[in-house]
C-alpha cells in the first residue's frame, strides 16, 4: 500500500512538472514560433499576447505580435494594440515602429503614418526616408518620391541605390490619355487598343467594324435604304464601333494601373527584403 501511494506521488509530481515545463516562456516562445512559420497567424497572436504577460518589457515580443496581427488582416486590431503597448508612440522601438509603419501603410492612412514618423525619436533617419518614400510612391506620387530621396547618401541605407534606380524609372513611365485613346478610335476603329499596346484587341475591333461597315454599306448599295442586310449589318457595327471605343478609354486605364502596379510590387519587394 505505501508503495502503491509513493509511486501515485511520483506520478503525479512528474506530470505536474512536465505540464509547468510544457507553458514556461521557452517552450511557449517556440511554439509560438511554429505558429508563425506555419501561416497559423491567429493563433501565434494568443500565444504572444501570453509571452507579453511574462515579459511586458519585451519590445522583440511587441513587434511580433504586432506582425501576426497584420499577418492575420486585423489591421486595426494591430494598430490599436500598437498604442496599448507603447503609451506614448514617439518612444515606440524602431522595430516595431517599422511593423506599426506597415500596417499604416496597408490602410493607407497616409497622412497619419506621416505624423507618427515626424514624431517617433527611434527610428533613424534614413529609415524615416525610406518609409516617407515608400508613401508616396504607393501613392504614384513619383516626382514627391523623387524629391524625398534626393536627401539620402547611397551609403546612408541599404536601400537607398535601389530606391532612387525605382523612383527615376517610374518618374519616366508615361501614362496613356483615356481620352485620347477614346477619341483616336472614334477616328479610326481600333488605333486607340494600339495607342495603349493592345494590338491583338486593336486588330479584332478594326477587323470586326470595318467588316460590320462594309457589309452594311454594301446592303444599302444594293436594296437602298429599304436593305434589311444593311440595316442589321448596320447595327451590329455600331455595337462593335461603340464597344470599341469604350474599350480603349478602359484600355488605357488599364494600362496605367498595371504600370503603377509593376512599381508597387517591385517597391513592396525591396522594402519587404530590408525591413
Amino acid at each position: 500500500m505505501k508503495k502503491t501511494l509513493l509511486l501515485l506521488l511520483v506520478l503525479f509530481k512528474f506530470i505536474n512538472s512536465s505540464a509547468q515545463d510544457l507553458y514556461n516562456y521557452d517552450n511557449s516562445k517556440k511554439f509560438a514560433e511554429y505558429l508563425s512559420k506555419s501561416g497559423q497567424y491567429e493563433l501565434a497572436t494568443r500565444e504572444y499576447e501570453r509571452l507579453i504577460f511574462m515579459l511586458p518589457q519585451n519590445d522583440s515580443l511587441k513587434t511580433s505580435l504586432l506582425s501576426m496581427y497584420r499577418r492575420s488582416g486585423k489591421l486595426d486590431e494591430a494598430l490599436l494594440r500598437g498604442r496599448q503597448l507603447y503609451p506614448d508612440i514617439s518612444l515606440m522601438s524602431s522595430p516595431s515602429a517599422v511593423e506599426y509603419s506597415r500596417s499604416l501603410l496597408l490602410k493607407t492612412d497616409y497622412k497619419v503614418a506621416r505624423e507618427f514618423w515626424v514624431t517617433n525619436t527611434q527610428l533613424s533617419q534614413p529609415d524615416k526616408v525610406i518609409l516617407s518614400a515608400t508613401s508616396e510612391i504607393l501613392q504614384d506620387n513619383y516626382k514627391s518620391a523623387n524629391e524625398i530621396l534626393s536627401v539620402l547618401k547611397d551609403e546612408d541605407h541599404k536601400l537607398a541605390t535601389d530606391y532612387k534606380t525605382l523612383a527615376a524609372q517610374a518618374l519616366k513611365i508615361k501614362k496613356k490619355s483615356p481620352a485620347l485613346a477614346g477619341i483616336m478610335s472614334t477616328i479610326i476603329p481600333g488605333t486607340g487598343r494600339f495607342y495603349t499596346k493592345d494590338w491583338k484587341d486593336g486588330i479584332v475591333s478594326m477587323f470586326f467594324v470595318g467588316t460590320m461597315a462594309f457589309q452594311s454599306i454594301r446592303g444599302f448599295s444594293k436594296s437602298g435604304v429599304n436593305s434589311t442586310r444593311g440595316w442589321i449589318f448596320g447595327g451590329v457595327g455600331l455595337g462593335f464601333y461603340l464597344g470599341n471605343i469604350h474599350g480603349s478609354v478602359v484600355s488605357a486605364k488599364n494600362y496605367n494601373k498595371k504600370s503603377h502596379q509593376t512599381i508597387r510590387n517591385r517597391i513592396d519587394n525591396l522594402f519587404n527584403s530590408y525591413f
